[in-house]
C-alpha cells in the first residue's frame, strides 16, 4: 500500500523526528524545573515540558494511525491509486430482441349475460302519524265555542296515558286504579274519574272532554287549563241513575286536537 502513497513514509519521518525532538525539548525543560531554585521559574519549566510531552504523545499517536490506515487497505483522501487499479469492468452484453410470433387469436366464447339484481327501491319517509286516528265522531258544541282569556296552545302540547277508575273521592279524583285499568264496569256504577299525563300545556289553554255512548254525544266540557306543571290532569262524571248500559268513549281534546280516547262497557 505505501506504493500507492509515496510520500507516507516521509510523513512518518518527518513525524518521528519531531516526537523525538519534542521529547528531548521536554525532558529538558523537566530537567530545569528540577534544578532551578525558584518557585516561579520552576512552575514554567514544568507548564513547557508539559506541551512538549504532549506535542511528542501526538505526533506519535498520529503516526501510528497513518500507518495503521495505509496497511488495513483504507483509501486515504491523497493517495494515488496505482495504475490498473480499479480494473476496468467489462461491458455489459446488449441483449438482442428477438421478434416473437403474435398469438393467433382465439374466438372468445361468448358469455350469457349475468341478471342483474333491480335496486329495491327505500321506503318513503311517511309523516308522523296523527295523535290518535279514531272513528269520526261529532265535534262537542262547548268545544266549537270560543272560551274568552283563551290562550293558544303549542303544537306540542300533549295529553297521554289516560287511565279509567270507578273509585274516586268526593272531589272526583281516582282513590286507586288497578292495573292495568279496567275497560268494563257494572251496570248501576254512578262515577267514573280518570288521570292522564300532561306535557307542555300553558295556562289559560283550552281544552275539553267529552263521553259518547254507542257513537253518540252523551256529555261534554270545555274548560281553560288550570294545573301546574309537571302535575297529572283529572276528568270526572256521575250518573245518580248510573251509567247506561253499552259502549262507552272518552276523548281529550286541546283545543280541537284530539289527543287520547279510551273505550270502555257498561254492563
Amino acid at each position: 500500500m505505501n506504493a500507492g502513497v509515496p510520500w507516507v513514509s516521509a510523513l512518518t519521518g518527518i513525524g518521528l523526528i519531531g516526537a523525538l525532538l519534542a521529547l528531548i525539548l521536554a525532558i529538558r525543560a523537566w530537567w530545569e524545573a528540577r534544578l532551578t531554585p525558584y518557585l516561579i521559574v520552576r512552575r514554567a519549566a514544568e507548564r513547557r515540558a508539559r506541551r512538549w510531552l504532549r506535542l511528542a504523545l501526538g505526533l506519535a499517536l498520529g503516526i501510528g494511525t497513518l500507518n495503521a490506515f495505509a496497511r488495513s487497505g483504507f483509501h486515504l483522501p491523497f493517495e494515488i491509486p496505482p495504475p490498473g487499479w480499479p480494473a476496468p469492468v467489462p461491458p455489459s452484453p446488449t441483449p438482442s430482441l428477438e421478434a416473437l410470433p403474435s398469438p393467433s387469436p382465439t374466438p372468445l366464447e361468448e358469455i350469457p349475460p349475468t341478471p342483474t339484481s333491480r335496486p329495491t327501491p327505500s321506503p318513503l319517509p311517511t309523516s308522523p302519524p296523527s295523535p290518535l286516528p279514531s272513528p269520526t265522531l261529532p265535534y262537542p258544541p262547548t268545544l266549537l265555542t270560543p272560551l274568552p282569556g283563551a290562550v293558544p296552545a303549542p303544537p306540542n302540547a300533549r295529553f297521554t296515558d289516560l287511565a279509567l277508575t270507578s273509585a274516586c273521592d268526593e272531589r272526583g279524583r281516582p282513590l286507586r286504579i288497578p292495573t292495568p285499568p279496567p275497560t268494563v264496569f257494572p251496570a248501576g256504577t254512578v262515577r267514573i274519574c280518570g288521570r292522564f299525563r300532561v306535557e307542555n300545556m300553558p295556562v289559560g289553554a283550552p281544552w275539553t272532554v267529552a263521553w259518547y255512548r254507542e257513537g253518540a254525544l252523551e256529555d261534554s266540557s270545555t274548560l281553560l287549563w288550570d294545573g301546574r306543571p309537571g302535575q297529572p290532569g283529572y276528568i270526572y262524571n256521575t250518573r245518580p241513575d248510573g251509567f247506561p248500559a253499552g259502549r262507552w268513549e272518552v276523548r281529550l281534546y286541546i283545543e280541537d286536537r284530539l289527543q287520547v280516547r279510551v273505550e270502555f262497557e257498561v254492563r
